[in-house]
Formats: structure tokens, sequence, C-alpha cells
């Protein structure tokens, strides 16, 4: 055992006959006892498909009590959960089959009912391993498939000490998606480091929203929670329409969320003030939060908003606001992580310089699964490719991405600060500022912009953005075209994808 698994089965001995998880689904408690019979049954089913120490078990399951027991099970067999979205098209789904060796598969109800159409697109057999058994998550196995070994996931794991845990993707924003593998090590040491910061105990209950496929809910909401002995209480998806009665009726003192989720609750309240004395904060990531939504959000529901930075690359968490000195604007402070702003020739910067944010820490990957990407570690850093600076006090505060700086004849600038002005706007739903070729001057500031109700994109619409930006922007930064379109490439967290959307106006340009 690592010591990952070890303190889960301290937590499910600890919680052996209370609450421990509540599935909203099914308006369902779970003891440590049910939790642990449960996972053990699929320990075993697993075990009966065949799965061994190192194998990938793909799990494709709706947020739920179930999905959290079988990345617990995975880990006790130490084998590698590759948790993907249950709403995906089965051509995604056959692509992603095809791409590794499984020992076995976890489908939720849209993708077990349809499994013969997925066996078929992925060129696999598959078969179910358990029908009549204790375990609530039916597994299968797959006795063909056309990829032979996991070669790199295989070498990897001979030159670490810690067992693979997790596989994941990460989001893709400015490039193909990349292989992610993170140890027991790695994620213990996650847990613990959102467990400490956000001073956590046993006496905490948090309220999972994010899905479950991503980073955030299995590390800062689901291992956080669970090495603390806090309870956990998780929703399907996140329903503005039940949040504050969740909040109410079960005790939430805490959540990690996203932008898009306090924006929408905002957007949403309530005419009276909900009442819930016991929420402590929110907790927001994923995404940059604009500074005007986080005090108007407190300001009208006195519930503060902590504010993170965090990837997969680092199990989660690399800086968060201090609960007791929470700085709008900012992502906090590194708390478990070693973090430099480097310039373009990887020398280290003082304050207030911008610079790529790189990390080090016990946490942080070494390395891709794919080594071809190996040049994004240099001189024991691992390059974000994210752009930011420190304060003189060490809170960070994010830029944006330094291959989605706009390069406007010589000048490089920031698309989250041109979005962060228009947003204001009030004809402003969504935006995002891209640069698109331009002979002159190299890239042209082109925002797109989803307009709210009751505004269109007419040439007076134009106009006023744009007298808008003026008088709060250089007159260079300040876009020179203005888009309007129906919605934005976003990523399941809500994150916009800028090099999704500047792919779309450049197809429709050639058009």
């Amino acid at each position: 055992m690592t010591q990952l698994t070890k303190t889960i089965e301290q937590q499910l001995t600890n919680h052996a006959h209370n609450h421990m998880i509540k599935d909203l689904a099914t308006n369902t408690w779970l003891t440590g006892t049910d939790v642990r019979s449960q996972r053990d049954a699929l320990v075993a089913a697993l075990q009966h498909a065949g799965v061994h120490a190192g194998d990938i078990v793909l799990i494709s399951l709706p947020n739920g009590a179930n999905n959290i027991i079988a990345l617990y099970a995975t880990l006790a067999l130490h084998a590698v959960a590759y948790t993907v979205n249950p709403t995906m098209p089965l051509p995604e789904l056959a692509t992603l089959i095809g791409r590794h060796h499984y020992g076995a598969l976890i489908l939720g109800p849209d993708h077990a009912e349809n499994s013969a159409e997925l066996a078929t697109r992925a060129h696999v057999q598959l078969s179910t391993s358990i029908d009549d058994s204790t375990a609530a998550t039916p597994v299968l196995a797959i006795s063909h498939q056309p990829v032979p070994t996991n070669t790199l996931l295989h070498d990897f794991a001979q030159h670490n000490p810690s067992p693979v845990g997790v596989l994941m993707y990460t989001s893709g924003t400015t490039g193909d998606p990349k292989a992610v593998v993170l140890t027991h090590g790695q994620l213990f040491a996650a847990a613990q480091d959102v467990a400490t910061s956000q001073q956590l105990t046993a006496l905490d209950r948090t309220l999972v929203v994010l899905p479950l496929f991503h980073i955030n809910a299995q590390v800062i909401s689901v291992l956080a929670t669970t090495i603390s002995g806090g309870k956990l209480v998780v929703a399907q998806k996140f329903s503005a329409h039940r949040f504050w009665r969740w909040v109410q009726d079960e005790r939430i003192t805490w959540l990690s969320g996203a932008p898009a989720i306090i924006a929408i609750l905002l957007k949403t309240r309530p005419a009276q003030q909900p009442a819930v004395p016991t929420l402590r904060f929110i907790r927001s990531a994923s995404a940059p939060l604009l500074p005007h939504i986080q005090q108007d959000f407190e300001d009208y529901f006195h519930v503060p908003i902590i504010q993170g930075y965090g990837m997969t690359e680092a199990a989660s968490q690399i800086t968060v606001n201090p609960l007791a000195h929470p700085q709008v604007g900012s992502v906090g402070r590194p708390t478990d992580t070693d973090l430099v702003i480097l310039d373009d020739n990887d020398a280290p910067q003082p304050a207030g310089v911008t610079g790529e944010i790189a990390l080090h820490g016990d946490h942080v990957i070494t390395s891709y699964l794919d080594p071809k990407y190996q040049a994004d570690f240099r001189h024991g850093w691992f390059h974000t490719g994210d752009v930011g600076y420190l304060n003189d006090e060490g809170y960070l505060f994010i830029v944006g991405r330094k291959k989605e700086l706009i390069n406007h004849g010589g000048n490089k600038i920031s698309p989250a600060e041109i979005e962060n002005v228009l947003t204001q706007h009030p004809a402003v739903n969504q935006v995002a500022v891209v640069g698109l070729p331009d002979d002159i001057y190299g890239e042209a500031v082109t925002a797109a912009v989803v307009l709210n109700p009751g505004f269109t994109g007419e040439d007076t619409s134009t106009e006023q953005l744009r007298t808008f930006a003026t008088s709060r922007l250089s007159k260079f930064k300040v876009p020179s075209r203005f888009v309007y379109v129906d919605s934005l490439a976003a990523g399941p967290t809500g994150k916009i994808q800028h090099t999704r959307v500047k792919r779309a106006l450049m197809a429709a340009t050639a058009h």
C-alpha cells in the first residue's frame, strides 16, 4: 500500500458507522463500511476482468458515489484510472479506446447501452465481467484490442518509485492534448497541500459540482476531503436552481467551483439572500475570475471567494489565496510549490516583472507520458506556458497564455487584459480576444463577442464597445475588429479555448 491508499483505508475505518459520501441523484448516504464494501466488490470485479497493477482502467461514469468508488478501487489495485467525460460521443470514446491498451472499462449508462457499437468502432471485443455481484457498477473486460501494450506507460512506471494512479489529458488549449500521468505520491502531496492551505478538517462538508473527470474535482474536492476526514456530497451536475438549497440542507462548509458557476449564480441570484451560515468559502479556479464579478458576488451573498491557480500537470493546486488575506485579482500565493517567473532566456525575474511561470514540487510532474514534449522541462523546472508576475508580497497575477499573447506590431498584448475590460460593458455576455493575421501589424486584435439579450451586433454596438475600450486601454490594445457569435468554444469547466476560437474565426474569414 502507498501513503495515499493507506490514508483512504484509514478514513474508511474512521467513517465505518458514519456518513462519508452522499449521492444527491439517489439521495443516499454511504457510510465508510458501505464504501469499503462497494469498493472491494469492484476490486474483485476488476481482478476477474484480468486487471493487474499498472493496467489502465477507463472510467466514463457520471458524477456520483459510484465514480468516486471506482477511483478508490483503481487506486487500491495500483491500476491507472483514466476518467473521461461520460457524455462524449461514441466516435470520440472509440478514438480514446484505440489510444491505449486497457485492462477494463467501467462505463456509465449512456456508453454501456451502446457497448456493442462502441466495440465495433474501437475494434475491440468486450464482455461483461459481472452481472450478479455486490458491485454497483458493471465492469467490461476487453478480450481483444489492437494496441498490444502500453510501452510508454511501462517505461514511465519503471523510472518512478511511486505507482501511477491517474492518467489525464490536458485540455489542449494551445495545441494537441498531452498525456499526464500522476503517481500516488504526487496525488497525495497535492491533496495534503489543498487540505492544509484550506484548513480542511473532519468537520467539513464539500459539495462536488465540477465534473469528476477533471483534476480539480478529483484532487481538490475528492482526495483532499477524503484524507482530511470530511464528508462528500456529490451532485450529478451543477444546478443553479438547486444550488443554494443543497448548501442549506447538506450544511456545506466549502466547495470548489469555476468562474462560470459563480457568474451563473450571480446572474440567477434569488430575490432574497440565501441563509447559508455554514458556508465558509467558495474556491474558484480552472479559469480567470473577473474582479468585478467576485466583488458583486461577495457583496450580495456575503460568501468569500478564494481564487486559486492549478493545472493537471501539478495534480491541481499551484497557488491559492490565503483564507485570512485574499487579494482580489490575484490567484494567491504558492502553497507547497516552488514557483519562479522566467524571461525568454529562462532567467528568473524580480517582483513586478512579467514572464513565464515555471514550477517545481512534490506534486508537479517531471515529464509527460510522451517524451517528445520534454522541451517543457528545463533545468529542473516545468514551464507552464502561462504568463504572469508576482507582487512584492508574493501573490501571483496571471496575464495569459504565452502562446495566446498577441503580437501587434511588436507589442505583446494579453487577451485577458482586454477581456477583463470588455466584460464590464452591459452588452457583453462573453468575449474572447485573439490575434488574426494582419499584413501590416502581424496580428490584428480581434474580439469575438457573445452579446447579452436585447443587444445586437450592429455598428452601434461595435462603436460603443470600441469607445468603451478606448477610454480604458492603450490605443494599440483596442480591438480593431469585433465579431459577434452565438457561443465560444470552451472546455468542460467553462474555460474559453482561444485556439479553437481563433481557428473558427480564421475559417470564417477564409470563406
